[in-house]
């Protein structure tokens, strides 16, 4: 009976997986084919890959979101959204993609709150004066006397600058009067301070990527371009619904560009699919199913429900790790390269941790494990999602980075530090809980999680040393010193010490169970810092990671961890589970 619950588990959930949204939609002859636009090259913030990826990004920094619904309430893919934007389809004005949640923003746009807080540019254009002007006097300022209407302000004109400068690299000057060309040419002068894409590969007699229309204008110099001429064509075909004409021009251009140049399709349709697959965020799903099925067969000792979750998690992690192995092959480097990646890689090693808890420790986990992996994994690929809404997160590295070595050494050894430590201050968490809110937490159950967290923070402490040893030998080869007492180092540093205290604290016997697990959630709040709070600081050698939404989902997982450690300090007396030492 097992055995078939198991299989039957294995199965929905592949078919789940594999069939939602993987394949594209069916595609008549006569539709625009928007299956085969979506795999041809571009290349922007030095990386080539499809239009499905460029698109997803754009509209992610836009909208936070990978689709966007039309007038009539259909969905439609970032792709689409893409092309009718590019081409200047009327109705693309309409479309609701800019983000904008502050009400004092929206004032000032003569805006209303709305459901989702999603505007279309149609409705942002009375007052993008206003937001101009608003945005120079912000960026005028120094941060320190920028308010939240500032920062919101800029926010917005970002947004409203990356779509304009976009819009405008892909504007077709055929149709420009002879009097506005030379105006149309000084404005692309002034965007190649920005990154725009490059839509145009290296062809016959040409060896770069090229803007289309820098290619256009080329054109008009009688240097004809036929690559950008039938892209050009592509466009004017969907700004006016012509699919025979759209699908004719695409097919001109994917086999010319196919006999010039067909090492540019290297990895595109790979790439395509795993945007399609979406593992990570169904992964996410799936962690979560994991930790609500657990929590109750751990809380009711059901094994049943442990077992299944044991089931679900391993489910998830197959295509989780397929994912990272993925990004690791698309965009050349170990597994760890930013905030982002390091999100996932810590998430995936946390889950990982969690299995091999189920299978070391046996019944005596009692579903811990998937606890572990479940909030862990779930958490972790959350954080990543609203990450991943800075752009490309395959981008390229910066030069002081760009090398294999130090990225697969000291950056995974590092992460898997951060991993181990958030483990066992999570098992810190669940044991405070357990042990004050609950009786599940007997003399045996305490024991067990005591162990589980002894185990990891030693293992903690041995990797969060070595990395930040092989941290400050890539420091001394890249900027020619050891040690600066930077801020990320300083935050490096701070977890092996406060993994070592807690080893010495336990030697010592000025801590036993409880003590462990309260230093263990304070664990959390160290690396936390480490991990994302030096990067607010925007200072040091380290600080590339910058983001400035994290600061308030920091400040909150801070101060419930700071909370937890509270109430593991409440006397044991009023523990309801008597077990605790």
């Amino acid at each position: 009976m097992r055995k078939t619950i198991i299989n039957t588990i294995v199965v929905l959930f592949a078919v789940w997986f594999f069939q939602s949204g993987v394949k594209p939609p069916k595609e008549a002859a006569t539709d625009f084919q928007l299956n085969a636009f979506a795999h041809l090259p571009v290349k922007f913030d030095g990386r080539k890959k499809p239009i499905d990826t460029f698109a997803r990004n754009f509209l992610t920094v836009l909208s936070d979101k990978q689709s966007v619904r039309s007038a009539d309430g259909n969905r439609i893919s970032a792709t689409q959204w893409l092309l009718d934007t590019v081409s200047g389809r009327p109705e693309a004005m309409d479309y609701a993609v800019f983000r904008i949640e502050n009400l004092d923003v929206l004032s000032s746009l003569g805006l209303e709150e709305r459901k989702r807080f999603r505007y279309s540019y149609r409705e942002l254009l009375p007052n993008l004066g206003k937001l101009d002007t608003a945005a120079r006097s912000a960026y005028g300022k120094e941060d320190r006397q920028r308010d939240l209407y500032d920062k919101q302000i800029m926010k917005v004109a970002n947004k409203i600058y990356l779509f304009q400068n976009i819009m405008a690299s892909f504007e077709d000057p055929s149709g420009i009067p002879q009097e506005q060309l030379m105006a149309t040419a000084q404005r692309y002068t002034r965007l190649e301070n920005y990154s725009i894409p490059l839509v145009i590969p290296p062809g016959s007699g040409n060896p770069r990527w090229r803007p289309l229309m820098s290619s256009l204008l080329s054109t008009h110099a009688a240097r004809p371009d036929p690559l950008a001429a039938e892209f050009a064509a592509m466009l004017a075909a969907s700004r006016t619904g012509e699919a025979t004409s759209f699908n004719d021009a695409l097919h001109k251009y994917g086999a010319q560009l196919q006999t010039e140049n067909p090492a540019v399709f290297e990895k595109l349709s790979f790439e395509v699919f795993y945007n399609r697959l979406g593992a990570f965020m169904k992964s996410a799903s799936l962690y979560l199913l994991v930790f609500v099925l657990s929590l109750f067969g751990w809380l009711f000792r059901k094994e049943g429900l442990v077992g299944a979750a044991r089931t679900l998690m391993v489910c998830a992690f197959v295509p989780h790790t397929f994912a990272i192995v993925a990004r690791s092959f698309l965009s050349g480097y170990p597994p760890v390269t930013n905030l982002y990646s390091s999100a996932i890689f810590i998430g995936w090693a946390a889950v990982a941790a969690g299995i091999i808890i189920e299978i070391g420790f046996r019944k005596r986990s009692a579903g811990m494990g998937n606890l572990v992996g479940g909030i862990a994994g779930f958490a972790t690929l959350l954080i990543a999602h609203f990450l991943a809404g800075d752009g490309d997160t395959m981008e390229q590295m910066r030069a002081v980075l760009d090398t294999r070595f130090w990225l697969a050494t000291h950056v995974i050894t590092i992460s898997l530090g951060y991993m181990a430590t958030f483990v066992s201050g999570t098992i810190g968490v669940f044991y405070i809980f357990s042990g004050l809110l609950t009786r599940r937490l007997d003399k045996e159950t305490a024991e067990n999680m005591y162990r589980m967290m002894y185990g990891t923070t030693c293992f903690a402490l041995l990797f969060s040393f070595v990395g930040t040893v092989l941290g400050g030998l890539w420091a001394d080869d890249s900027w020619g010193r050891f040690w600066g007492w930077d801020p990320k180092e300083n935050g490096a540093l701070l977890i092996v010490l406060w993994n070592a205290i807690m080893l010495h604290a336990r030697y010592g016997g000025m801590v036993k169970d409880r003590g462990f697990a309260v230093m263990a959630v304070a664990g959390n709040i160290v690396t936390a810092w480490s991990w994302f709070g030096v990067n607010q600081l925007s200072v040091g050698l380290h600080s590339y990671g910058f983001t400035q939404s994290a600061s308030f989902w920091l400040t909150v997982f801070v101060s419930t961890q700071f909370v937890v450690v509270l109430l593991g300090l409440v006397p044991a007396r009023l523990w309801r589970s008597g077990a605790t030492r």
